[in-house]
């Protein structure tokens, strides 16, 4: 089926993504409602999961069971992560992953961890599309201008909230110079390969740093970073022709 998959697991997230998808088709996989229907100028799938992270048994059969039935050309999840760096970042600047760095999967010796996962390299024609970020303009709430950082991004099950552990995983992975973490994009990543979808994508607001979250502004700041996060997916999106190619590819695909 010649459709982009988009995939929610907050409930910021699912209220951001909603207000830019048009709407058109309700449908259900085992039981758990989605929606067909498109976003910008492209046909699209949505699935909103009830929990965050879809390491998790329950998300990672459903998206999984979506993806087989659906076949799209591309999944693409939206949503919150944690910026790496306050003096260079803020909330409410978009990250796109170039890789993703799982940390899960470890080795603990008496000097150091080894992580046993290998960076994984998103899709090659999303990449593309979602560098192509110097004519959005978003400006946030207090006036400044929300800016994209690419590159890698660590992903793993557990919800950091820990200034030291935050830092340990920036240092351990220093080499590919996170730009910050989320909890999904191993999921994504292991159903997208699984059922022989190349191209994926994670695009994410920066929400906090990885500590302190449960300040007084967890609930805008999250409003904020995924109102961003999908204002600038809806932008590449309604970019013309811009997927056009990868529709034509798949169609030739599926023929």
């Amino acid at each position: 089926m010649n459709i982009f998959l988009f995939v929610t697991a907050n409930e910021h997230e699912r209220e951001a993504f909603e207000a830019k998808f048009i709407r058109e088709k309700e449908c259900f996989i085992s039981a758990k409602t989605y929606y067909m229907g498109s976003f910008g100028n492209y046909p699209a799938a949505y699935i909103h999961m009830e929990e965050q992270g879809t390491t998790s048994p329950a998300a990672t059969l459903l998206v999984g069971e979506l993806v087989r039935e659906l076949e799209p050309i591309a999944v693409v999840m939206v949503g919150i992560a944690f910026g790496s760096d306050e003096s260079n970042q803020k909330i409410g600047d978009v990250l796109v992953s170039d890789k993703i760095l799982p940390y899960d999967s470890q080795k603990i010796l008496e000097d150091k961890i080894i992580y046993k996962e290998v960076p994984k390299e998103v899709g090659f024609q999303l990449l593309n599309a979602f560098r192509e970020y110097r004519d959005w303009d978003y400006y946030l709430s207090n006036s400044m201008k929300s800016v994209v950082h690419i590159g890698s991004v660590l992903t793993g099950s557990r919800l950091v909230n820990n200034y030291e552990f935050r830092t340990q995983l920036l240092r351990d992975f220093a080499d590919n110079k996170p730009i910050g973490g989320e909890m999904e994009a191993q999921g994504i990543y292991s159903i997208s390969r699984l059922h022989g979808i190349s191209e994926w994508i994670i695009v994410k607001g920066i929400c906090d740093w990885g500590y302190n979250k449960n300040n007084p502004n967890k609930e805008k700041d999250q409003e904020i970073a995924a109102n961003a996060a999908v204002d600038y997916c809806y932008h590449i999106f309604s970019r013309s022709g811009v997927f056009d190619s990868l529709v034509k590819k798949n169609k030739i695909k599926r023929s």
